[in-house]
């Protein structure tokens, strides 16, 4: 079944912006950034010229290239790379680009991000001022605005490291800053801390470096430091490394013959076997791995108690139209970053699609056979947005998603997308899908034209496309046994 495993990996492309994003939530009581020289006129803290091999495992995939300038109040930072990925068997190289301006405190005022791959070119640049950013974000000309308030400033990951006063800190030493993601579009906290000293194999010869660990969202990122601010190494999620390397050394001995196959290297494991998965109207699982706890308990649909979980697929009997809507969250029924459900072509589709129909089950399952026959779906690495979507009509599993999404709350019916994952023979994949209030919650999955879907989906968290990178959490580290299911 390759369309359903092709729309698996929802983690795909956060892996490969690990120079960017790592992740988690530090405590709010780490100190702020020590910065060593808030004064970028010294060329010997400020000046870089970084080359890295990127590896995935031990198969080198790419290059990357960082340097840093004097700009004119502040400095200029740029990250480009480009490297090779297969999404069950289909080439995905991708290429990215960041160019940031800080002022002399090393504090954000402005990016351009840029993400190409053979699915769609997605950009975004942002202006910053002390009290917001100003955000324009989309692919080709299909781009949204966004205003994001500032309560402190703001810096970005990279552009600190070679500023941290981190020599003379003992092991275990934590700091914190506010930092902005280009892929989750919100300013987030981010801890540093500090491992130790070690001594790597550089570019030149032995280095000796601080090893650091940077927490962003969920995810820690390992790098290591030299004295002079330069970068030797990095560690991120689903075995990316940056190795420091000359130019022609990066560059050269990328394997491109057989790319790494992100959606067959990070399925969940499953002892057992699934009959006539998307049939399924329940399901009974064993879970075993380290993350095994960070399986949601969601009823009714899904419970999960003492490392069983048990899914139940929805009856529509049991929604009921028109019924009260004061416990579901504002969120669900206006727009957000990457489903902008008040775009002009977006209204206009989800009226085309629904007409004069009154009845929220029924706009619903409108809604779902439209986006799954309306989409050709093939797997990609990019971010997703619902107008680029409805203009592309190509799609895998994660925008038909945002577009179902969007084109239901157009039409007036509260929807949150979901992550997690779902059965396809051999395997659980990397997924996401949606769910509608209708009168209660029913999940509806557009590529399977399900709604509900079947119990094989396990819903691992909540959120567009900006919490997906969350699920590079689990990757590796979980594990599914199929029991039988109790007599109804």
């Amino acid at each position: 079944m390759r369309t359903a495993a092709a729309l698996a990996v929802v983690a795909a492309w956060i892996g490969l912006l690990a120079a960017l994003v790592q992740r988690q939530q530090p405590p709010r009581d780490a100190p702020p950034i020590a910065l060593e020289n808030a004064d970028p006129a010294d060329p010997t803290r400020v000046a870089r010229d970084e080359w890295f091999g990127i590896y995935q495992r031990n198969r080198k995939i790419g290059w990357a290239h960082r340097t840093s300038t004097r700009g004119p109040d502040g400095l200029v930072f740029r990250d480009d790379s480009t490297f090779h990925l297969a999404m069950l068997g289909t080439e995905q190289p991708v290429q990215t680009s960041l160019v940031a301006e800080t002022d002399r405190a090393y504090q954000l005022r402005s990016f351009r991000f840029r993400l190409v791959s053979p699915a769609a070119t997605f950009s975004a640049r942002a202006a910053v001022t002390p009290e917001r950013i100003s955000l324009e974000h989309g692919s080709g000309d299909r781009t949204s605005h966004l205003e994001i308030p500032l309560e402190e400033p703001i810096q970005l990951p990279t552009t600190l490291r070679s500023k941290l006063a981190l020599w003379d800190a003992k092991p275990g030493a934590r700091y914190g800053a506010t930092v902005f993601s280009p892929l989750t579009m919100k300013n987030e906290r981010l801890t540093i801390e500090v491992r130790g000293r070690e001594t790597l194999d550089g570019p030149h010869g032995p280095v000796e470096t601080v090893h650091i660990v940077e927490e962003h969202q969920g995810l820690a990122a390992g790098a290591w430091i030299a004295r002079d601010g330069t970068t030797i190494r990095e560690e991120a999620t689903l075995g990316f490394r940056l190795e420091r390397e000359v130019p022609e050394v990066a560059v050269a001995g990328i394997d491109t013959r057989a790319p790494v196959d992100l959606a067959l290297e990070n399925r969940i494991p499953l002892h057992g076997t699934i009959d006539l998965p998307r049939e399924a109207a329940r399901l009974r699982l064993a879970v075993g791995g380290a993350a095994a706890d960070r399986i949601p308990d969601d009823p009714p649909r899904q419970r999960m108690s003492a490392g069983i979980l048990e899914i139940e697929r929805e009856s529509l009997e049991d929604a009921r139209a028109g019924a009260d809507e004061t416990g579901v969250p504002a969120a669900y029924r206006k727009p957000s970053p990457f489903i902008e459900s008040d775009a002009q072509e977006i209204v206009a589709q989800a009226r085309a699609i629904v007409g004069d129909e009154v009845d929220p089950r029924k706009k619903a399952r409108m809604l779902v056979d439209w986006v799954e026959g309306s989409l050709t779906q093939e797997p990609s690495v990019t971010i997703p947005s619902a107008r680029a979507v409805l203009a592309s009509r190509r799609s895998d599993c994660n925008e038909h998603a945002v577009l179902l999404a969007a084109l239901a709350r157009a039409s007036g019916i509260p929807t949150r997308v979901v992550a997690g994952a779902v059965y396809a023979g051999d395997g659980f994949y990397y997924h996401a899908w949606d769910e509608l209030w209708l009168g209660r919650w029913v999940s509806a999955d557009a590529i399977f034209g399900q709604m509900p879907a079947d119990a094989t989906h396990v819903k691992l968290l909540e959120g567009g496309p900006e919490r997906h990178v969350e699920l590079a959490d689990l990757v590796g580290r979980l594990e599914f046994t199929k029991m039988e299911s109790p007599p109804s």
